[in-house]
C-alpha cells in the first residue's frame, strides 16, 4: 500500500498542516508551502522528496523531512477517524473488557461458592 502525500495535503486543509508544522518549528505559511511542495513531488520516492522539497521551500532536509514525518501522522490519524476505524477499536476494547469481566465474575463465584 502506497501513501499518497498529496491526497493527504488535500484533505487536510490549511489550519491542520499549520498545526501539524507547530512542532517541527515551522509557521503556518512555512508549513503550508512545505506541504503543497510535498504534493507536487509526490512521485519522487522518499529522499528525492525531501531532497526538491528542501531545495523548493529553502528550509533545511532535516525540517522537511520531519514534516513529512508530521503529515504522515496527521494524515493517518484523519483516515482512521473519517473512517470509524478508531470507533470499532475502542468498540471492540470495550466489548473485550465486558466480556472478561463476566466471565471473570462467573469464575471468581465458582470458586467461592457464590451462583
Amino acid at each position: 500500500m502506497s501513501f499518497d502525500i498529496s491526497a493527504v495535503v488535500s484533505q487536510l486543509g490549511d489550519e491542520a498542516i499549520a498545526q501539524a508544522g507547530e512542532p517541527v518549528g515551522l509557521n503556518k505559511d512555512q508549513s503550508v508551502r512545505v506541504a503543497h511542495a510535498f504534493a507536487t513531488h509526490a512521485g519522487l520516492g522518499n529522499a528525492q522528496m525531501i531532497q526538491a522539497v528542501a531545495a523548493d521551500t529553502g528550509l533545511d532536509e532535516e525540517v522537511v523531512a520531519a514534516m513529512l514525518k508530521k503529515l504522515i501522522e496527521v494524515g493517518r490519524d484523519k483516515v482512521m477517524e473519517d473512517t470509524g476505524i478508531n470507533a470499532a477499536i475502542d468498540n471492540t476494547k470495550q466489548e473485550a473488557m465486558a466480556a472478561l469481566q463476566n466471565a471473570g465474575g462467573g469464575l471468581m463465584g465458582r470458586l467461592f461458592g457464590r451462583k
